[in-house]
């Protein structure tokens, strides 16, 4: 088998109303912006993948496109060196390689999970809230979430003070008891350009938070200190009881394996479509499993970097969660899986079952993608 092309498609997938992330204090997102990929092969097995668009995916996909045409499309090792190359000089290469895999597992008649190990064929998702919403109308949300089948749900924390971050929580947890995990984001990793303010933690704050939010019986502190404060976070996750996590933005092998290496996080949580090649990160989820480490992957970007994502969290040992994002009236399931012919969905237990289609086993709504083609 040899690849024969690589199709690129841009479409944006528009939210009913505007999306106002925490992460971007004062700022609006309209849709879900998708850089769709096809690898064809000269034996009629399409390869799919999804990038979220920041404005350099053309230019990077369209420059290694000479280095894989009249290639192996099982020669994923090989493969995985060019895009590591590539990745300084812009944009994020990574889900050529789900592509690969995806092509992999049709031509083998299994899904990709199962060609890894198949360690479970479902996982309890946590539904991911993106915006600051008042503790009320953050009761009604969980709610929901719990009426819809989720088990589990992540807020969101950026206030100013932090007695309004704990306040939110704290009315969360009173009004769902028992009945629901919770887990917390901070969004400190990185600090985005916004015209609103955006709070900066101390190391203080990020201690004194964490220690709050376990008498809450909340399951992980989420991104409480820049992405590259090696030191400060070691210190706070051996200071702490409570799991800290992050690592969706950092990016590369090396760099995500020197924050196992230095005991940054509890759980490291980097996305295969942001951070590093799909199978690469599967390497590394093993490092994380004998450090005694969890490994659960970040899915924001779109609804078919979950699959992927869903994909490598089934065939490991140490993934116990799975993020859904989820945040309706504004961050809704018709955007955020637009692209899909079907949305995945979680069962009355708050589960998201595996795809048993070969691959990543779904099909690309090609009336949808022509319909909000840019």
């Amino acid at each position: 088998m040899k690849i024969t092309d690589l199709i690129l498609e841009v479409a944006e997938f528009p939210f009913p109303e505007d999306f106002h992330p925490a992460w971007a204090p004062g700022g609006s997102e309209k849709g879900i912006g998708v850089t769709i990929i096809k690898i064809l092969t000269d034996e009629g097995i399409t390869g799919i993948a999804a990038a979220s668009t920041f404005g350099s995916e053309i230019p990077t996909f369209n420059s290694l496109k000479p280095h894989f045409i009249g290639k192996d499309p099982f020669a994923v090792e090989q493969h995985i060196q060019i895009l590591r190359n590539a990745r300084p000089h812009g944009g994020l290469p990574w889900p050529i390689e789900i592509a690969l895999w995806d092509i992999i597992g049709k031509a083998s008649h299994l899904p990709i999970y199962k060609l890894w190990g198949s360690y479970r064929d479902k996982i309890k998702a946590y539904a991911s809230s993106g915006e600051l919403r008042p503790p009320e109308r953050r009761i009604e949300d969980v709610y929901r979430y719990y009426e819809e089948g989720f088990r589990a749900v992540k807020l969101r924390i950026h206030y100013p003070e932090m007695k309004e971050d704990l306040n939110l929580v704290t009315a969360v947890r009173k009004a769902i008891g028992d009945k629901m995990e919770i887990m917390v984001d901070a969004n400190q990793a990185g600090i985005l350009v916004s015209p609103g303010y955006n709070p900066t933690w101390s190391y203080s704050r990020a201690v004194m938070t964490a220690r709050e939010l376990e008498k809450l019986n909340v399951s992980w502190l989420e991104e409480p200190l820049n992405r590259y404060d090696f030191k400060g976070l070691a210190r706070l996750t051996k200071e702490v009881d409570l799991p800290i996590a992050g690592g969706e933005a950092n990016v590369g092998i090396r760099e995500l394996k020197m924050l196992l290496d230095m005991d940054c996080y509890d759980i490291l949580q980097p996305d295969a479509t942001l951070s590093e090649g799909l199978f690469q990160l599967r390497m590394l989820a093993g490092i994380a499993h004998v450090d005694g480490k969890r490994f659960i992957p970040h899915t924001w970007g779109n609804g078919l970097g979950l699959v992927a994502n869903l994909h490598l969290a089934a065939s490991i040992p140490n993934c116990t969660h799975l993020e859904y994002p989820y945040d309706p009236p504004s961050f809704t399931k018709e955007a955020y899986f637009g692209m899909l012919k079907k949305p995945l969905e979680v069962d009355g237990e708050g589960y998201i079952h595996v795809p048993q289609g070969p691959g990543l086993g779904v099909e690309l709504d090609e009336e949808a993608i022509a319909r909000y083609k840019k």
